[in-house]
């Protein structure tokens, strides 16, 4: 059971990781418990999906298409 006191938190540094390594404008919408809104710059990517599986495809295993992902989300965090 993922909980936003808990898990929420952890997602946030994943994604304070991945704003880091890419480097790009990008606004992100991450869906569930754990989810939230995070943004950087304008005009840049946009992102809708659910947390568990934006943790899942950057951390290296494929997209929710079974695909290589692409964008912003090419960019892996390892965890």
């Amino acid at each position: 059971m993922l909980t936003a006191d808990h898990d929420g938190v952890i997602v946030a540094d994943i994604v304070a990781e991945w704003a880091r390594r890419h480097g790009q404008p990008y606004r992100l919408e991450l869906t569930g418990p754990a989810g939230g809104i995070w943004s950087f710059g304008t005009g840049g990517e946009e992102i809708v999906m659910d947390a568990t599986e934006f943790c899942r495809v950057i951390s290296g295993r494929p997209g929710p298409d079974g695909g290589q992902p692409r964008g912003l989300l090419a960019t892996q965090v390892p965890f």
